[in-house]
């Protein structure tokens, strides 16, 4: 039997594809936030749908096993995260582009402000499903490895353009620059998450701009 409004009417096709498109979403934002503070062995199923209050049989309706509700997530943490370096490194309305240390120093602003939004319980999720790589199949692996190396294409071509403005020394390789600032970067991620502080986040930023500017 169709589900109803509060009209009495058939909800439309539309009408139901948009509550499970909405529902969906819901999903992801509460698994996001279960496993950036728990980690993935810890987020159980239920829990999720328990905040989202959603039944326990209707998991199965929006995905198909709790790996693709994993790989979903992945991909939504992925698209927010290549927005925020868009946001910090790219294109200006009308055109004008950051300066890289300006960039840089929006990043490290965002960043610090969102892990102190939530008392340095979550990090990065890259990061968190990363080590747990013991008890996660080779999909995951896959997956966060070609995450982390977007996450270095979107950099080394930032660099490249802020070398190509004689902002940055023409000698440096951008790729491997950015291989070098993402391991760094993570590394601070989680020494912020223990120490409860964006020391280690500044620390790492004041590091590589001090480098890329020698």
């Amino acid at each position: 039997m169709p589900a109803t409004q509060s009209t009495g009417k058939p909800r439309t096709h539309v009408e139901r594809h948009n509550a499970r498109s909405d529902t969906r979403a819901q999903l992801l934002r509460a698994g996001l936030d279960a496993v950036m503070e728990n980690g993935w062995a810890a987020t159980s199923v239920d829990k999720v749908l328990a905040a989202v209050g959603v039944p326990k049989g209707s998991f199965y309706h929006y995905f198909a096993s709790k790996d693709a509700f994993g790989f979903a997530l992945l991909e939504t943490y992925q698209a927010f995260f290549l927005r925020r370096l868009a946001r910090c490194f790219g294109e200006r309305p009308g055109g004008t582009v950051p300066g890289f240390t300006h960039g840089l120093a929006a990043f490290l602003s965002e960043s610090a402000a969102g892990m102190r939004r939530y008392h340095w319980r979550r990090g990065c999720l890259v990061g968190t499903l990363g080590q747990e790589m013991a008890g996660l199949h080779d999909g995951f692996r896959e997956r966060l490895d070609a995450a982390v190396a977007a996450w270095e294409a979107e950099l080394a071509a930032s660099i490249r353009a802020a070398q190509s403005r004689g902002e940055l020394r023409p000698e440096l390789d951008p790729e491997r620059l950015a291989r070098s600032f993402w391991a760094a970067w993570e590394g601070a991620v989680l020494r912020a998450r223990l120490s409860r502080s964006a020391a280690p986040l500044v620390c790492a930023v004041e590091d590589f701009d001090q480098l890329i500017h020698i």
